[in-house]
């Protein structure tokens, strides 16, 4: 091999090494940036999860205090459904002593006129 053919050949690899040292360090600065993405986003991900967290709570109190009302609603519509029942039976109770005094006094007043 000639001496021109190993300048030129022993300048392609000085340029080469260059090369790959520029794109190693692009590559260095890639990586670096890669993981500050990664712990931005691993940041965001707890923030995230943190706030899922008070938003479920929110959701599970809110379930509580709307249950604990729709209770005391059924309870009372229950209890005026009760107390409706007992006063159609006193109704219909008294609705027949009515009719009972009705047909004494109809009695009475027939046996007056005779």
């Amino acid at each position: 091999m000639k001496q021109e053919e190993r300048d030129e050949l022993l300048i392609k690899i000085v340029n080469g090494q260059e090369e790959l040292y520029k794109r190693q360090e692009e590559l260095f600065k890639g990586q670096k940036e890669l993981v500050k993405g990664q712990e931005d986003l691993s940041n965001n991900q707890k923030e995230m999860k943190e706030e899922l967290t008070r938003l479920g709570n929110t959701v599970a109190k809110i379930e509580y205090e709307h249950g604990t009302k729709i209770d005391l609603i059924l309870d009372v519509i229950t209890g005026h459904g009760e107390r409706l029942e007992e006063y159609s039976k006193r109704f219909e109770k008294d609705e027949k002593i009515i009719e009972m005094q009705g047909y004494k006094i109809f009695g009475i007043e027939q046996k007056n006129k005779t």
